[in-house]
């Protein structure tokens, strides 16, 4: 069996996401208004985590590279509660908004792309609140605006398909949230939030390399704190580009296979 068949065709679902921008705009409103009290906890447990750090920092009389690392650690926290929110709600709205997809006659993944939008905008608001308090401590960095903008883009494209295929499984196997909450276990041990790279051994980190979620967080947190020093890597981002584009072909060719056999209607 060919496990590629008409890709060429297949992608017009992305490109059909793109057409469905501003519905989803407006979906990730309403949804926003939905779930204010989850949104509302979400940020002010990130605002409440970073204004802790930066003042047990400034209690500490820490020298300038240790504020440099926390504001590291902090920027990939942030990229990983992003991917990680988007990932686990997107796998429970299914269930929840499912029957507006029946009455719209949209595709599923509008319903993870509401998810991405709306925790992207958190992310945004907590990052901003990070460079004011970075601002107000004065760390000097080697800020790339361009390198933040790069790799958020990429995350975004990364989470458009993994959101989507863990909603799709989510919603047929019935026992797989505690799967989801393991799988984002192991992948925030996998980044560098609570180690950093030059303290591993290179062999291992040259592995952890090879995950796109690693490469995305990463390159963020280089954009934040060393600038564009990400751009580098030449061979990473190659590397990069070439998984999401198997799991963009993976992605059509899976959901292809699970989206009929959904029922929305069933709770």
């Amino acid at each position: 069996m060919d496990l590629y068949p008409n890709v060429g065709v297949k992608m017009n679902e992305l490109i059909d996401s793109l057409k469905q921008l501003p519905y989803t705009i407006k979906n990730a409103s309403l949804e926003s208004r939905y779930s204010k009290k989850l949104y509302t906890l979400y940020l002010v447990v990130n605002l409440a985590l970073i204004s802790f750090v930066f003042l047990l920092l400034n209690l500490t009389s820490s020298l300038p590279i240790d504020k440099s690392t926390r504001l590291w650690q902090l920027s990939g926290l942030l990229m990983f509660a992003w991917i990680s929110s988007a990932i686990y709600f997107s796998s429970l709205k299914i269930k929840a908004r499912g029957f507006l997809l029946n009455i719209s006659n949209i595709p599923i993944y509008i319903l993870s792309n509401v998810q991405i939008i709306n925790f992207f905008v958190l992310f945004f608001v907590s990052f901003i609140l990070l460079q004011w308090i970075r601002l107000s401590n004065q760390i000097d960095v080697e800020m790339s605006f361009w390198g933040i903008v790069y790799f958020i883009v990429l995350t975004m494209l990364l989470l458009i398909p993994i959101c989507t295929l863990f909603a799709l499984t989510m919603h047929i196997r019935k026992n797989m949230k505690w799967f989801v909450i393991g799988t984002l276990v192991v992948l925030f041990l996998s980044l560098p939030i609570l180690w950093v790279p030059s303290n591993v051994p290179e062999i291992l980190v040259n592995l952890l390399r090879l995950n796109p979620f690693y490469f995305v967080v990463n390159g963020f947190q280089e954009s934040v704190v060393l600038g564009s020093s990400a751009f580098y890597n030449i061979p990473s981002h190659l590397i990069f580009w070439i998984e999401l584009a198997f799991i963009y072909i993976w992605f059509n060719y899976i959901y292809e296979l699970l989206k009929d056999e959904i029922n929305v209607n069933k709770q």
